[in-house]
C-alpha cells in the first residue's frame, strides 16, 4: 500500500500494523508482500481526533460564585477617547471598553452581557484626554470563595467548583521576560471552603487584570463591598487635580521672575480659587448639555488651593530657565457639573494673566444677576486628573490580591517589592521614559534654533495679551482686542435650552423609544407609561459628573 494511506492512522494503529506484518513474516519468511492481508484503513471519522480548545465545553460563568467588588484604577487619558463605553466607533479606544475586554478575557464577567450585565457603575465620567489616578468602578465578578446554592443540586464535582479560580490568561510580556499569569487555586481549597473557619484565597484580581491590560491602564486595588454599594452614588467626595506651568508658552526658555509679565500671577489665582469654596450655583462655570436636563447647578466645593508641584527630578530643578515652575490646582467637592473643572481653570488663567480681577469669580457665582454665561473657551483637558474618590468609613477596604489591605509592606505575591506586578516599578519606568522624551524634545528645539530664531515675549508696552489654556496651549492677541468677560456675548439661559431640547430632539427621542417599546411588548404607548423601566428612559432631570 502507498505511504499516503497511513496518513490518517494513529500511532497505535501504525504500531499494530507493524506488529501484524512482523508476525506474518515470522511464520513464513517466503510469503510475498502482496499476499499479506491488508487491514481495514480507518476513515477520518473513525480516526481518533484530538479535541481543540474551541471544541471544549463553553465556560459558564453562572456556574460559579459571584461577589460585588469595587476596583480602583488609573489610566493615561491622552491615549483614550474618554472613559465611558461607546457603541459607535471612536478614533481612540474607550477606557471602559478595554477594561470590559480584559475582564471577559479573565472570565470575571460575561462579556456578551456588557456593562449592564455585571451592574457596572463608575464614580466619575472623564472625557477625551482626561486622566484618572484614583477612578473607582463597582460591579459583580466571578469569585473563588462562597458557595453557589445550586452547585450541590447539580452535583458538580469538587474540581469543577474549584475551576472557578482557574483562569487561562495570555502570556504577559514584561520588560523582556515572559511570564505566565497564575491565578489558580488548589482544588483542595474548594473542599476546605466547605469546612468552618477555613479561609480560602480569593482570585488575584489585580494581577489577573494587569496581566492583560495595556500599561496605560493599571488596576491599583480592589475591595469587597456590600450589594447596595454604588461607585457613583455612594461617593462622598471627588478630588481633581489640574497641573499647569507658571510660564507662558512658548517662552519657557526665558528666565523671568514671577513679577514679570511672562509668568502667571499665582497669588491672584489662589485668591480666585479660594472664592469657590462653599455652596454655589456654578451654571456660569460649566457646559450646559440640554440632553441631560440638569436643573440644579448648585454644588459644594470643600477645598480649592493652588500649590507648587513637588517633582522627583533633581537633575532639572523646578523653576529653572528651561523648565518653569509647575503648579497644581487641587479641587474637592461632592459632585461636579459637565466640564466644571476646566471652566474654573479657564477663569483662573484669565486672572493669572492679569486680564480679570479675582473678584470676577464672585460675580460669575451670582447666578441671580449673571443669568447667562459669558462666552469663553474652557481649559484643555490634558492636565486634568481625577485624583481620588472618597466613600463612607467602612464601606470599602482596599486590598491587593491576597493581602487584607493595600499596605506597601504586603507580601511579594500581593504586589510587594519583589513582585513581578509591582506597580510602583511600572510607573517609575514610565516616568523615566517620559522624562527622557522631554529632554529629547528640548534638544530638538535647540537643533531647530539653528534655523529658526526662538520667539521673544512682547514687553508690557507692546499691547499684547497672552492667556494659557493648559497643556502647552495658549491664546495671544492684541491687548486692545481683549473683551472683558462681562462685556462678552452671553449664551442662552439653561432653562430655555432644556425646554427647547425637551420639545424638540428630546420629544423625538421619546417617540422612538415608545415605538420600540410598543413593538417589543405588543401593547400601546399608553401602556408603556406605567412601566418604571421605560419611564426611566424618558430622561428625568438629574445631575452627573463628567469632566
Amino acid at each position: 500500500m502507498s505511504p499516503s494511506a497511513y496518513a490518517a492512522w494513529s500511532k497505535d494503529d501504525l504500531i499494530a500494523r507493524i506488529q501484524s506484518l512482523e508476525a506474518v513474516l515470522a511464520s513464513d519468511p517466503k510469503i510475498p508482500p502482496e499476499k499479506i492481508p491488508r487491514p481495514q484503513i480507518p476513515t477520518a471519522s473513525q480516526a481518533p481526533q484530538k479535541k481543540s480548545k474551541k471544541e471544549r465545553k463553553p465556560f459558564d460563568i453562572n456556574a460559579y460564585p459571584k461577589r460585588k467588588i469595587a476596583l480602583k484604577f488609573c489610566y493615561a487619558g491622552w491615549e483614550y477617547n474618554g472613559l465611558a463605553f461607546q457603541t459607535d466607533p471612536t478614533p481612540l479606544p474607550m477606557v471602559e471598553a478595554v477594561l470590559l475586554k480584559a475582564m471577559g478575557d479573565c472570565r470575571l464577567i460575561d462579556p456578551e452581557l456588557g456593562l449592564e450585565g455585571c451592574g457596572w457603575s463608575r464614580c466619575g465620567r472623564t472625557d477625551k484626554g482626561v486622566s484618572g489616578a484614583g477612578q473607582v468602578v463597582s460591579l459583580w465578578v466571578r469569585s473563588a470563595i462562597g458557595t453557589r446554592p445550586d452547585a450541590r443540586k447539580k452535583n458538580l464535582p469538587v474540581e469543577d467548583i474549584a475551576a472557578a479560580s482557574q483562569t487561562e490568561t495570555p502570556e504577559a510580556i514584561t520588560d523582556g521576560h515572559t511570564e505566565q499569569v497564575a491565578a489558580n487555586a488548589n482544588p483542595a481549597d474548594a473542599e476546605q471552603s466547605e469546612l468552618p473557619d477555613q479561609p480560602q484565597a480569593e482570585l488575584r484580581y489585580v494581577a489577573m487584570l494587569n496581566a492583560v491590560l495595556p500599561r496605560s491602564i493599571r488596576v491599583l486595588a480592589w475591595s469587597p463591598v456590600a450589594d447596595e454599594f454604588d461607585a457613583r452614588f455612594s461617593c462622598t467626595f471627588r478630588h481633581y487635580k489640574y497641573f499647569f506651568s507658571a510660564g507662558f508658552p512658548p517662552y519657557p526658555h526665558l528666565s523671568l521672575s514671577s513679577g514679570e509679565s511672562g509668568f502667571l500671577d499665582i497669588e491672584a489665582m489662589q485668591d480666585g480659587a479660594a472664592r469657590l469654596v462653599g455652596n454655589h450655583d456654578f451654571r456660569n462655570f460649566c457646559k450646559i448639555d440640554p440632553s441631560k436636563q440638569v436643573d440644579n447647578y448648585t454644588r459644594r466645593i470643600t477645598h480649592a488651593t493652588i500649590t507648587p508641584v513637588n517633582t522627583s527630578n533633581d537633575s532639572v530643578p523646578s523653576g529653572s530657565p528651561s523648565i518653569p515652575s509647575l503648579y497644581v490646582l487641587d479641587l474637592k467637592g461632592a459632585g461636579f457639573l459637565y466640564h466644571q473643572v476646566r471652566h474654573i481653570m479657564a477663569i483662573l488663567f484669565l486672572i493669572g494673566a492679569r486680564l480679570e480681577p479675582p473678584s470676577i469669580v464672585d460675580t460669575l457665582l451670582d447666578a441671580q444677576t449673571i443669568t447667562r454665561k459669558p462666552v469663553y473657551e474652557m481649559a484643555d483637558g490634558l492636565p486634568l486628573v481625577l485624583w481620588d474618590c472618597g466613600y463612607p468609613d467602612g464601606s470599602v477596604s482596599w486590598r491587593v490580591d491576597d493581602s487584607k489591605s493595600a499596605n506597601p509592606a504586603s507580601a511579594s505575591r500581593a504586589g510587594g517589592p519583589q513582585s513581578a506586578h509591582n506597580l510602583f516599578y511600572d510607573f517609575d519606568l514610565l516616568a523615566s521614559q517620559s522624562q527622557t522624551k522631554a529632554v529629547m524634545m528640548e534638544h530638538f528645539a535647540q537643533a531647530a534654533e539653528v534655523f529658526h530664531s526662538p520667539p521673544r515675549p512682547p514687553s508690557d508696552d507692546a499691547g499684547v495679551f497672552r492667556v494659557p489654556l493648559g497643556g502647552g496651549l495658549f491664546l495671544q492677541s492684541a491687548l486692545n482686542k481683549y473683551v472683558k468677560l462681562l462685556d462678552r456675548p452671553r449664551g442662552e439661559r439653561s432653562e430655555d435650552l432644556n425646554e427647547r431640547w425637551r420639545t424638540g430632539a428630546g420629544a423625538r427621542r421619546k417617540e422612538r423609544r415608545d415605538a420600540r417599546a410598543v413593538a417589543a411588548t405588543g401593547g400601546s404607548a399608553a401602556e408603556t407609561d406605567g412601566d418604571p423601566i421605560l419611564q426611566a428612559e424618558n430622561y428625568p432631570p438629574r445631575s452627573h459628573n463628567n469632566l
